[in-house]
């Protein structure tokens, strides 16, 4: 009997501390635009800002629960060895509490993050053109 206790306690423990893990996400930091804002080429990441300048809006999200959903999302997505450039209209930076550093960077239909493609998730391109 007392196996089982314990048993069913060590695995109560670990369900519960599951549920509760915190996202290694700090904050992130959304530049965007009109995402159906017309311009005569492509505009990249590391363009983003220069290209749309004063119609660049920003935001700062610290909500934990909005920062385990994107970190949730963008750990089910996988990066992608394909190259194809993306027509930016949104710039997130993301704060790791480590102090480590990402750029995602989304346009109408593809996300790239750290210039690197990834693969098609509807949930994801959704949850960052809501952000």
């Amino acid at each position: 009997m007392n196996k089982l206790f314990t048993l069913v306690l060590l695995a109560f423990s670990a369900f519960a501390c599951n549920k509760t893990k915190e996202t290694s996400i700090h904050k992130i930091m959304i530049h965007s635009v009109n995402l159906y804002i017309d311009t005569s080429s492509d505009v990249s990441c590391q363009d983003f800002n220069l290209t749309f300048g004063n119609h660049v809006k920003d935001k700062s999200i610290e909500d934990k629960a909005i920062l385990t959903e994107f970190e949730n999302l963008l750990k089910e997505t996988q990066k992608i060895k394909k190259n194809k450039s993306v027509d930016v209209r949104r710039k997130i930076v993301i704060y790791y509490k480590d102090k480590t550093v990402d750029a995602l960077c989304a346009g109408r239909f593809n996300i790239l993050i750290n210039n690197q493609l990834l693969e098609e998730n509807t949930d994801l391109l959704n949850f960052v053109h809501d952000l």
